[in-house]
């Protein structure tokens, strides 16, 4: 009897949602103002000709509860109503607050929220203070779900933060009703190869691929066996991709993909997990289901030229093959509007960095000439995690006029990059006898809002702990570098403005 094949993604499903909450959850107010400014209107509720709700903050869980003065009348007027705080929770992060609830003549459109609000966050070392803006209508009048307000900062830094597509047809109209009642896939592009080899001149080679599409969300995820081969028993377990991997805006929620194939028996069995909120955005449903089917392959057997052996090439009699699905397990309501939220996580980039611990890391720093009246060095912004990002090459260029021993720099070739982290502007001074690197720099980020950049500025001064080695190289010129190719020194960056 052949085992179940759900147990290991039902378990992993099931933490998902669990670990992602967690990890947003742990991280702290700067981080989360930064990444995620925003709010929930909730328990919305008219009496007397008062409409109250509650405002929470997503990013310090400040809750204030407000009373709009005539905008609950039954046959509220269009117009603007102002708001005021009658509650607050006990943290102190929440300093100013305003609110309005605004109304048209349509009667068929729900409220439009506004709210402006400042806290001050101090868990990352140094006080800031941020502002910040946003605007939210509810589908109709008579909404009842957390309605999210997205946000605009305007202090400490000017952004609005991107927000992700979320995973494939997340949104799609009918997700939810054809995940939940009728989960299905269809496969196409079905082949697989068994080369048997002699496992000592030729390795073996049996190799699955499959499509595979969700009818509820349309996901197309690409299956193969790969160099995983079949077991003992003739069963593979294959390797799914998706879009996901030439993506950056799926958010915290990819869609799962587990799948396997028997070769002896041709059936194939498809587990997966994805989401679905076209009713509700304030009601993720992560949704898990599994179905399998008997395959019916045409085989051909062809004996190689090389090995001698009989191999086997089998493809799909049809050109699609629909499996039928049921639920591992009941779907698993997540955050509000999970789905879209930026991935916040504990390291920082390009903004957070140069506002709560700007660095430079120069490297390869060269003196050039017979009298080494030149200066080379790289140079990049020291974040937690720079990716595939490298330092960028800076030559020396023109004296400064009215500065002596400083240098417009010469910037070379950032690869047009989309995340610089290296000056777009500089200056420099070396000091030869001390060893000291001076350098005024301009550079910008935009890892929290592609479209608007956040400017910065400042200085640095940084001192070479290492010998030189001086080389001629085959065209007379004279190149000194440090003795360790690799030595690096790393300096803050300090009268940081933006």
């Amino acid at each position: 009897m052949r085992p179940a094949r759900h147990l290991y993604g039902l378990l992993l499903a099931s933490s998902t949602s669990i670990l992602v909450s967690a990890q947003q959850d742990s991280l702290g107010c700067t981080t989360r103002s930064f990444g995620i400014p925003s709010w929930l209107v909730q328990d919305v509720t008219r009496t007397d000709g008062v409409l109250t709700f509650d405002l929470v903050n997503r990013a310090t869980n400040y809750t204030a509860s407000l009373a709009c003065e005539g905008a609950g009348a039954a046959e509220v007027k269009a117009g603007l109503y102002n708001c005021t705080v009658v509650q607050t929770s006990s943290s102190s992060a929440g300093e100013e607050l305003d609110a309005a609830v605004e109304f048209t003549a349509d009667s068929t459109k729900g409220a439009t929220y506004h709210i402006k609000q400042s806290w001050r966050c101090d868990d990352r070392g140094q006080v800031l203070t941020f502002t910040a803006l946003g605007t939210s209508t509810a589908p109709s009048p008579s909404y009842s779900s957390p309605l999210l307000i997205r946000a605009s900062l305007t202090s400490p830094v000017s952004i609005t933060p991107v927000y992700n597509d979320g995973p494939l047809g997340h949104d799609s109209p009918g997700c939810t009703s054809r995940s939940t009642t009728s989960p299905a896939w269809v496969l196409s592009a079905i082949h697989f190869a068994d080369e048997p080899g002699d496992g000592v001149n030729f390795i073996p080679l049996q190799n699955f691929m499959v499509v595979v599409v969700n009818t509820a969300t349309g996901y197309e995820a690409s299956c193969n066996l790969g160099r995983r081969g079949l077991d003992e028993n003739g069963m593979a377990t294959l390797g799914c991709n998706g879009y996901e991997f030439q993506s950056s805006s799926v958010g915290a929620y990819p869609v799962s993909t587990r799948a396997w194939f028997d070769a002896e028996r041709y059936q194939m069995g498809v587990e997966q997990t994805w989401f679905c909120d076209d009713e509700d955005a304030a009601k993720p449903l992560q949704i898990t289901a599994s179905g399998n089917t008997t395959l019916s392959l045409t085989c051909r057997s062809v004996t190689s030229e090389i090995t001698g052996l009989v191999n086997r090439y089998c493809s799909s009699t049809a050109s699609t093959v629909s499996v039928p699905g049921t639920l591992v397990q009941d779907p698993v309501t997540l955050a509000p509007y999970a789905l879209e939220d930026p991935v916040l996580t504990a390291s920082d980039h390009c903004t957070l960095t140069s506002i709560l611990h700007p660095r430079w890391t120069f490297s390869h720093l060269a003196l050039v000439g017979e009298k080494q009246e030149e200066v080379y060095f790289e140079v990049i912004l020291e974040v937690d995690n720079r990716g595939f990002q490298y330092p960028i090459a800076v030559n020396q260029g023109e004296e400064v006029q009215g500065a002596e021993g400083w240098y417009e720099c010469v910037i070379g070739d950032d690869g047009d990059n989309g995340l610089p982290l290296f000056p777009y502007w500089c200056q420099f001074k070396y000091e030869r006898e001390t060893k000291t690197l001076e350098m005024k720099a301009k550079w910008a980020c935009n890892d929290l809002d592609r479209e608007n950049l956040v400017h910065f500025s400042g200085s640095s001064t940084g001192t070479l702990d290492s010998e030189f080695s001086c080389d001629t190289l085959a065209d007379g010129l004279v190149w000194c570098t440090t003795e360790d190719p690799g030595y690096r020194f790393t300096v803050p960056i300090t009268d940081v403005t933006w």
